[in-house]
């Protein structure tokens, strides 16, 4: 996952926890074709939050951290899903930050 992002060996820990989540997502064999989720919390699963590791996000900017002229989005590296809250986790290649949204458009190629 790492090689084809194209992502420095430091991001190892969110390639795998990423990979970890879209395994619990997946279908098994030993649940008769169930997914986790779907078996122990009763709650149907849905793919629509999964995207390309390491493909380009535009993450929102909101009005209090931008001036009048400012750009209103921050192109960052998708890196993962958000544990305790609903949201992507995101690198800023700019500010080596991460970042944490909800507000994000993906470009896949």
């Amino acid at each position: 996952m790492l090689n084809e992002a194209k992502l420095p060996k430091r991001f190892w820990g969110e390639a795998f926890i990423t990979a970890i989540h879209v395994i619990n997502l997946s279908p098994t064999v030993t649940l008769d074709g169930n997914v986790l989720d779907n078996v122990w919390f009763g709650k149907n699963v849905s793919y629509d939050h999964l995207h390309v590791f390491g493909c380009k996000a535009f993450v929102h900017v909101p009005k209090g951290e931008r001036s009048k002229l400012g750009m209103k989005t921050k192109q960052c590296i998708l890196i993962g899903y958000g544990q305790d809250e609903h949201g992507y986790r995101l690198y800023d290649p700019i500010n080596k930050k991460l970042v944490r949204s909800r507000d994000v458009v993906f470009i896949e190629d």
